[in-house]
């Protein structure tokens, strides 16, 4: 087995690959951004990955214990770790968080290393070592994170929040829970057993269904004021609100079955969706370009 393929797993490369593009498209969506290299869209994401990847090794590292009690991460690699291991794991996500913070800070300026740095607080300490144990609002709480990537690219070299930033960085913030709460939905009894207090445990999973929905009217307002404010045209516009409402519809669907299957679906759906609306974004920016 190849030596660097456990620690590759410690960074939860999905994780940190849809940060790093979330992180970009902040950047992108900065008014003069085809002025910079090519090179700095990679040092961003690059340094947004690396700061990501940094704070999922710490969350391995401190879930360890409760990663053994639930079967969908019982395989995770610290949970049978020795103290090696465990010692090597430290060492690598601190590895990982300097040189990101540190690239960061001295690439594009210590506002959006700071914004970087805030999304890595933000899921380490508040979320994995605080809320999520001892809060049914803790995935709100996370959701700060990847508002904060936005930000880190909205503020590159600049150092100046926008609107179009803020209004993405929201737009992920209320996404989030509605992304990750059918999650939580579908594996309610592992959550339970694992003693995390999550919502659905709470309120049940009709009333989490319910919040997931009034997310996504937020996740809307959104959408739309990124149109109006952000200087995109109807590719955006119509790709935007078409999406949205499939996801929204198969989330209300839900509300009236509450089928693991449909839960599990609209996890993998949202992902699907958010992927789409980057996509028009970038499709509706670049078009321009081609006429």
């Amino acid at each position: 087995m190849n030596p660097f393929l456990p620690l590759l797993k410690l960074t939860k490369p999905r994780i940190f690959l849809a940060i790093g593009l979330t992180s970009w498209l902040g950047f992108f969506l900065k008014e003069d951004f085809f002025n910079f290299r090519f090179v700095d869209s990679v040092m961003l994401f690059l340094c947004t990955a690396l700061a990501s990847s940094s704070g999922a090794v710490f969350n391995h590292y401190f879930e360890r214990k409760t990663d053994a009690l639930m079967p969908r991460t019982q395989k995770r690699p610290l949970v049978n770790a020795d103290q090696g291991t465990l010692t090597l794991a430290l060492a690598f996500g601190a590895l990982l968080g300097l040189l990101g913070h540190g690239l960061s800070w001295y690439l594009f300026g210590m506002v959006s290393a700071f914004w970087l740095f805030m999304g890595w607080i933000n899921y380490v300490v508040f979320y994995t070592l605080i809320f999520k144990h001892h809060s049914h609002w803790n995935v709100t709480i996370g959701s700060f994170a990847s508002s904060f990537a936005v930000l880190a690219g909205d503020t590159a070299f600049s150092g100046e929040l926008t609107t179009k930033g803020i209004l993405l960085s929201l737009l992920l913030f209320f996404w989030n829970p509605a992304h990750f709460w059918n999650l939580t939905a579908l594996y309610q009894t592992d959550y339970e057993a694992a003693k995390i207090p999550m919502l659905t445990s709470w309120v049940g999973r009709k009333k989490v269904v319910g919040m997931i929905l009034l997310h996504l009217l937020a996740v809307l307002a959104c959408v739309y004021g990124l149109w109006h404010f952000g200087n995109l045209g109807l590719i955006y516009l119509i790709g935007g609100l078409g999406t949205w409402g499939l996801f929204f519809a198969l989330n209300l669907q839900n509300y009236f079955v509450l089928s693991d299957r449909y839960f599990k679906r609209n996890f993998i759906i949202s992902n699907i969706y958010l992927l789409v609306l980057y996509f028009t974004v970038v499709l509706d920016r670049i078009y321009p370009f081609y006429l």
